[in-house]
């Protein structure tokens, strides 16, 4: 049996403004938050290029996961919440940076996508090759003018052939 359509369903502006509003909400949260973690890694003064575990660097997600989740669970509004949810996502991508070592987001910024290993041209660096041959150059004869010919010499091809009569068919 075939369900009835709402052919009455329209996208309202309001519902569209507070789809836009909710995405305003968690990018300003993540944008908060990790401007916030580069306030805490500077006070900590996190050194994120040393090998293995780095406890320090720990402090960073953990902070911006709790401040979202305790926001969260103790704001009652729905726009500050999303606040909150935004910056626990800002600590959730720094944690999962910490541990992979490796950005989620790099290469986003150009949209050119060299930061993700799957998408695009592979980023290696490869040295310019040198050419131990060189390159050929036939020695041709120079080619005369088009439009310059010797009528002599069609004079001369015509009285040869002219002993033979040519004949041509048409079918």
């Amino acid at each position: 049996m075939a369900t009835k359509r709402n052919t009455n369903s329209k996208i309202s502006g309001q519902a569209v403004m507070g789809e836009i509003k909710t995405l305003a909400m968690l990018t300003g949260g993540v944008v908060l938050g990790s401007v916030g973690g580069k306030m805490i890694d500077k006070v900590l003064k996190v050194d994120g290029t040393t090998p293995g575990f780095n406890a320090k660097a720990m402090a960073r997600p953990l902070v911006l996961l709790g401040v979202g989740a305790a926001g969260n669970l103790m704001l009652k509004d729905a726009n500050m919440r999303m606040v909150a949810t935004g910056v626990g996502a800002a600590g959730m991508l720094s944690g999962v940076k910490v541990l992979l070592k490796r950005d989620l987001l790099a290469g986003l910024s150009d949209f050119s996508m060299h930061g993700i290993g799957s998408f695009g041209e592979p980023s290696l660096y490869r040295e310019p090759m040198t050419l131990s041959v060189d390159r050929y150059n036939p020695d041709l004869p120079a080619l005369s003018s088009p439009t310059a010919f010797n009528p002599e010499e069609f004079a001369s091809a015509s009285s040869d052939a002219g002993s033979e009569l040519s004949y041509i068919e048409i079918i």
